[in-house]
């Protein structure tokens, strides 16, 4: 009997693994590259925080994660910075701090509203639409992360250097579409076309860094809980 149950669990796990091993052979492209983008600013210096998008014809549109991506918080500030996550995809945004937070979005691409809360919320938000998401926090004004929901099958964000890789591209025209949290509005993207054989790009956005915010550990509301919890 156990030898049959044994026999049975052996063959689920043989299906799910070729089933996930066909998924992974559709999704990526025979002859696949990968490209490795450097994104700057005006004055040369590298830029962190672009979403890097590809797309190319025949593409498929990424299937939404089955697990939730997860955004903390963390002594005052949101980590990651910036998440990109397919269309439909879920994000929890655990609170690890002593002090409560009060995440939202008033974006047009996704409004939340999670109130006073320290720990694990409820429930996850669901991101249903392609766009841009600006995530703050309503007692803490100087907190606030970005949420790139995208229905392109490649991305990457670049690093401290302005580097990002993208992986497993086709050997083919493919576009990509580019966003900074410096560019003017959530809805404005650059984008390039890169030729069949290319291996390197590197490409410079006209932008210009926000004002510098006045330092503060909190926000006038922030202050009122504390005079309130004394």
């Amino acid at each position: 009997m156990k030898t049959r149950s044994l026999t049975r669990a052996c063959k689920r796990t043989a299906s799910v693994l070729l089933c996930s091993a066909s998924l992974l052979l559709t999704a990526t492209p025979a002859g696949a590259v990968d490209v490795d983008v450097t994104i700057t600013g005006p004055d040369g210096q590298p830029l962190e925080y672009a979403a890097v998008m590809a797309r190319w014809p025949g593409a498929t549109k990424p299937q939404a994660n089955l697990i939730p991506a997860v955004m903390d918080q963390r002594n005052l500030t949101f980590v990651p910075h910036m998440l990109v996550v397919p269309q439909g995809s879920q994000v929890v945004f655990p609170n690890q701090d002593k002090t409560r937070h009060h995440v939202y979005s008033f974006s047009k691409t996704k409004t939340f509203d999670i109130k006073l809360y320290i720990g694990r919320p409820q429930r996850p938000i669901t991101f249903d639409t392609p766009g841009v998401v600006t995530v703050g926090c309503n007692i803490h004004d100087q907190m606030q992360a970005f949420i790139v929901v995208s229905d392109d099958p490649r991305w990457a964000i670049t690093d401290a250097n302005g580097h990002a890789r993208l992986a497993a591209l086709p050997d083919s025209t493919v576009t990509l579409s580019i966003w900074h949290p410096w560019m003017i509005s959530e809805d404005a993207r650059v984008t390039r076309v890169l030729e069949p054989g290319t291996r390197q790009a590197r490409i410079t956005l006209d932008v210009d860094p926000p004002p510098t915010p006045p330092a503060s550990s909190g926000s006038s509301l922030q202050d009122r809980f504390n005079e309130l919890s004394h």
